[in-house]
């Protein structure tokens, strides 16, 4: 499996790993086609005191009482496993050497849907945890920055990975902002661990 830099300047450094060609082209076809028979929903947010709807789809999927609390207002509760997640989660815990026990989907519809700069720091997944992510379909923007620096800018491929290490949610942010080109669907899964529900 190839690994390489995200980056233009060497001297960029970013606690990132980033694998281009973790699926074949034929495997991400068919895990695409998988998640559009997962259970996406529309969940509502609370931002600033007014209720507003989160702007893209979402499911998740995981062990039993692995429930996930995001924003301090959308609270989700996963599905039992997919056998065609399982099987992901296992191959990229075999590769990485991390453990996950939740898969949170995010479907971006079109170019407005998005997600702002954030960080997954939520209790649940407990300290400093790893993030794996999977992106599939068009490709978007995705940014991530040192808290109080400069971003930098890259793009993922359809079928690739791209591994939050260690210590990234604390030290810095990510987003997927909205473009007004036209683009297709994205769908991103991002594995994720966690230290309640059941083993």
């Amino acid at each position: 499996m190839k690994q390489m830099s995200l980056f233009d300047e060497p001297t960029t450094v970013l606690p990132v790993n980033y694998y281009p060609d973790f699926l074949t082209l034929t495997e991400a076809d068919e895990l695409y086609q998988h998640c559009q028979e997962l259970q996406w929903q529309q969940n509502t947010i609370r931002m600033l005191g007014k209720t507003m709807p989160v702007p893209r789809l979402e499911c998740i999927y995981g062990d039993e009482g692995c429930d996930y609390l995001y924003s301090k207002s959308v609270l989700l509760k996963p599905l039992p496993w997919t056998s065609s997640l399982a099987q992901l989660r296992n191959r990229i815990t075999a590769a990485t050497g991390y453990s996950f026990r939740i898969v949170i989907g995010n479907q971006y519809r079109s170019g407005q849907d998005s997600i702002g700069w954030h960080n997954d720091s939520e209790a649940s997944m407990g300290l400093n945890p790893t993030i794996a992510s999977i992106s599939l379909g068009s490709v978007r923007k995705f940014q991530i920055k040192p808290i109080g620096g400069k971003p930098t800018d890259f793009w993922l491929e359809h079928g690739s990975l791209l591994v939050m290490l260690p210590g990234c949610q604390s030290t810095h942010l990510h987003q997927v902002p909205k473009t007004n080109k036209v683009v297709g669907t994205r769908i991103n899964l991002t594995f994720r661990p966690h230290v309640g529900g059941r083993r």
